[in-house]
């Protein structure tokens, strides 16, 4: 009689171990693949993008500010702020991949600019 109880524990006990195994696999909730891309979409078209018109419009010797203000956000910063030359990199996103404008200032001034890809 005892073994019929254990039996019947051990079957119970595996199926819902096998239950619990089979969903962990399932997700229940949680933006789904299609949800993602359109964050990802709402992302970007929030962020301006940098165009050759706007690459144009930079001059040399126009501070970060006025870059920042022609481009329509912060710089991504490609240097190390903690040197002390001075020399301050930081480069914008364009449009496709791969492209973007890489701005360098130095004492807070511009004097290059560089872009790739931009049409």
């Amino acid at each position: 009689m005892w073994v019929k109880k254990v039996s019947t524990i051990f079957i119970m006990l595996l199926v819902v171990c096998l239950s619990a195994v089979i969903l962990s696999g399932c997700r229940i909730g949680g933006p789904t693949n299609e949800a993602k891309e359109t964050v990802v979409e709402e992302e970007q078209e929030e962020t301006p993008l940098a165009t050759m018109e706007k690459y144009n419009q930079l001059e040399k010797g126009m501070s970060y500010e006025e870059a920042e203000s022609i481009l329509g956000s912060p710089g991504k910063p490609m240097t190390d702020l903690k040197d002390d030359s001075h020399k301050e990199v930081y480069a914008w996103d364009g449009k496709q991949t791969k492209s973007f404008i890489s701005a360098t200032f130095l004492k807070g001034k511009l004097v290059t600019k560089q872009q790739v890809g931009l049409q």
